[in-house]
């Protein structure tokens, strides 16, 4: 199971390398979402963006660790993408710095209880702390 997760997280990120670049992401920054989340970026070089996520989110499991996170950005957009390993788990978010904000669709893909993969859609507004 761990490979096929490895496998969609590879085939995401192919993907997404073509949708999202992103413009105005400095480094060191932090921002927090509306659910109290918290993703520190640390590194915003040629491209590429480097960092910690922290899952707060109600019914979300894997909170209050730390997570990598890791992506892209470029004039057009962003994405970042955090594997939850202790959740069997990983998620893709999507979006876009404007101003202070950024706006970002997510897509949580995971094992259920029957072994199934699948997936899950939301959204974010992450807002700029420092």
């Amino acid at each position: 199971m761990k490979r096929f997760l490895g496998l969609l997280l590879i085939a995401q990120f192919f993907f997404c390398s073509g949708e999202v670049m992103a413009q105005g992401l400095s480094a060191p920054s932090y921002w927090k979402n509306e659910r109290g989340s918290e993703l520190f970026i640390w590194s915003a070089n040629n491209g590429a963006i480097q960092g910690t996520f922290t899952n707060h989110a109600q019914g979300f499991a894997c909170q209050g660790i730390p997570y990598p996170a890791s992506g892209a950005i470029g004039p057009t957009g962003l994405y970042f993408v955090v594997t939850f390993a202790q959740c069997n788990s990983f998620t893709r978010w999507v979006g876009k710095t404007n101003g202070s904000q950024m706006p970002a669709s997510w897509m949580l893909f995971y094992v259920d209880k029957n072994g199934k993969p699948s997936k899950l859609k939301g959204a974010d507004v992450f807002t700029r702390v420092w």
